[in-house]
């Protein structure tokens, strides 16, 4: 005689596959009910991750671009002439007369960009409200204001607003510039001559590098960086 077997079917309330852990279910209990509730995982576009990739590359290609362009500029600007000839190649390899003032502009200009600042680039005979100021500075405008009454930068009442005279306030970032830059030099200095006291030697891609931190045209943090990943791809090999 055949045995049959009657499925018993739970109890309202009750959660079934609880116990089991390989599974990624979650039993939501709702009233006398029970609710399966799946996990939901995000689903990755391949076409939104090839764009962002790409974006990336395009931005590291623009960075190195800049990088590799400052010690050319400064190199051009050693010799004496006043006016240098600049070729542009994406406009049909047109060339033009720009003057030393201009490309001097540009060289500072991409030095900043390559070290991760922003730039924003004023006329010498505006002046500026506190908030422009401190933007162009990277500083808040309370540290801006404390500068302004200590007379580290020049600045003039109108009404009740302070206008900060341009000129004053690059002199004033030109300063700040050759402090950082003899700060960084002695920084740099003191860890080479620390490496070499344990008797250590200073490869010539780190000297590159604090030649550049030196510089100005690397921060501490691509400094540290380029250092760690050239410590890991020597360790991988």
């Amino acid at each position: 005689m055949p045995v049959t077997h009657q499925e018993q079917k739970p109890a309202k309330g009750t959660k079934r596959g609880v116990a089991d852990s390989t599974t990624a279910v979650a039993y939501e209990v709702r009233g006398s009910g029970t609710r399966r509730k799946s996990r939901k995982r995000p689903v990755e576009d391949p076409l939104a991750l090839r764009g962002t990739q790409a974006q990336r590359t395009r931005k590291e290609q623009r960075k190195r671009t800049v990088e590799d362009a400052v010690p050319c500029l400064r190199d051009v600007l050693t010799s004496r002439a006043e006016t240098f000839h600049v070729t542009v190649a994406e406009a049909g390899k047109v060339t033009m007369e720009v003057p030393r003032e201009a490309l001097a502009v540009l060289m500072e200009t991409m030095a900043l960009i390559a070290s991760g600042r922003a730039v924003e680039v004023v006329a010498k005979n505006l002046e500026l409200s506190t908030i422009q100021a401190a933007k162009a500075l990277g500083v808040s405008r309370p540290h801006l204001v404390k500068l302004l009454d200590k007379g580290a930068i020049d600045f003039r009442m109108v009404g009740t607003h302070r206008r900060v005279d341009v000129a004053s306030l690059e002199a004033y970032q030109r300063r700040e510039q050759k402090d950082q830059a003899q700060r960084r030099q002695a920084a740099v200095a003191s860890a080479i001559g620390s490496t070499e006291a344990e008797g250590l030697r200073v490869s010539a891609d780190t000297t590159a590098d604090l030649d550049a931190y030196a510089r100005g045209e690397l921060d501490a943090t691509a400094l540290r960086a380029r250092t760690l990943a050239r410590y890991t791809r020597k360790a991988a090999e």
